[in-house]
């Protein structure tokens, strides 16, 4: 009997050493007071269809949370309402899953990872003063980020490399914001940037990204975009509103296209592009002493661009065949250099 009690041991042990069931995990916490630390992980292989969900309200506050190792239509949400918070939220090798932080408060900063993924989201929001926001997005397939930011002094980064098909939207309102999204050794990303306010930056790089778009769009002033396109059919379209503002693109690659609106006074567009089959337009309305410089290398180039105002500078510069430019200027006191 003892031998068989053994044997039956034995074997429920291995039994339980060799299978795990895990499905549909929920995890939840609240915590109110300060000081507190909150960590979620669902990291087994066989963890599918997990929900992590942590609340935080007063102080000090740290929340992280976790969900790796083929982890399936799984979801974070981190909400914190207080000062000095931190939300960690990392999610690899999983599909279909979704990762949501919302702060609001004083000295805030949000980092999230998705690695080896396919269709997964992430959407932050952020309200206060003095917070840093970072999103990565690496090796995966059909990935949106989105990032809201309001309040001043604020800076996010959003990064989605060796990617495919990806979108990454950046919403900033206040003042001395900044913003750098990088879409790297991919295609067909897109990359969306508002900001509205004043002293406000935004980088927008897509290198070695075929097919991809960048849209930014400034209301405000004392503003400055710039875009960075490398390789093929690449699109960028920069709309500014307001005085002393800055524009910059910069195109590597065929089949590129730019086009920059600016309406006010004081602002400057610059546009180069290296490569064939290049579009450039520059428009400025309703300002005075404007600066416009298109540079354009290799052929089949065109620039067009628009001043309207007073005491405004247009410079065209083309070399190789087949490159067309116009320019027209409206007011007076007006330059124009066309260089081929």
């Amino acid at each position: 009997m003892i031998k068989c009690d053994s044997l039956i041991a034995g074997f429920l042990l291995a039994t339980i050493g060799t299978v795990t069931v895990a499905v549909d995990n929920t995890y939840q916490v609240t915590q109110i007071g300060s000081e507190n630390y909150a960590t979620g992980e669902q990291s087994d292989p066989t963890v599918n269809g997990s929900t992590i969900i942590q609340l935080q309200v007063g102080e000090a506050n740290q929340a992280v949370a976790q969900q790796e190792s083929s982890t399936e239509f799984s979801t974070i949400i981190q909400r914190q309402v207080g000062s000095n918070l931190n939300a960690d939220s990392v999610q690899m090798a999983a599909i279909s899953t979704i990762s949501i932080e919302n702060q609001f408060g004083e000295g805030i900063s949000a980092n999230t990872l998705q690695a080896d993924t396919e269709d997964d989201y992430v959407f932050i929001l952020q309200g206060g003063i003095g917070h840093d926001v970072s999103v990565i997005q690496a090796d995966s397939v059909n990935d949106s980020a989105s990032v809201t930011q309001l309040g001043s002094s604020n800076n996010g980064f959003i990064s989605q490399s060796n990617s495919f098909a990806n979108m990454a939207i950046m919403v900033q309102v206040g003042e001395n914001l900044n913003f750098l999204m990088d879409q790297d050794s991919g295609g067909e990303n897109i990359a969306l940037g508002v900001q509205v306010g004043n002293s406000m930056t935004v980088f927008i790089m897509q290198n070695s990204a075929s097919g991809s778009s960048s849209f930014a769009f400034q209301e405000g002033n004392n503003n400055f975009i710039e875009t960075e396109q490398e390789n093929f059919g690449h699109d960028s379209l920069i709309i500014q509103n307001g005085t002393s503002l800055e524009v910059i693109h910069l195109q590597i690659g065929d089949v590129n296209t730019a086009l920059t609106e600016q309406l006010g006074g004081l602002n400057t567009a610059e546009t180069a592009q290296s490569g064939g089959f290049n579009f450039a337009e520059t428009l400025q309305f309703s300002g005075l002493l404007n600066n416009s410089l298109i540079v354009q290398l290799e052929s089949f180039n065109t620039a067009i661009a628009l001043q309207n105002g007073d005491t405004n500078q247009l410079t065209l510069s083309q070399t190789t065949l087949n490159n067309q430019a116009v320019a027209r200027q409206y007011g007076n006191n007006n330059d124009v250099l066309g260089l081929q």
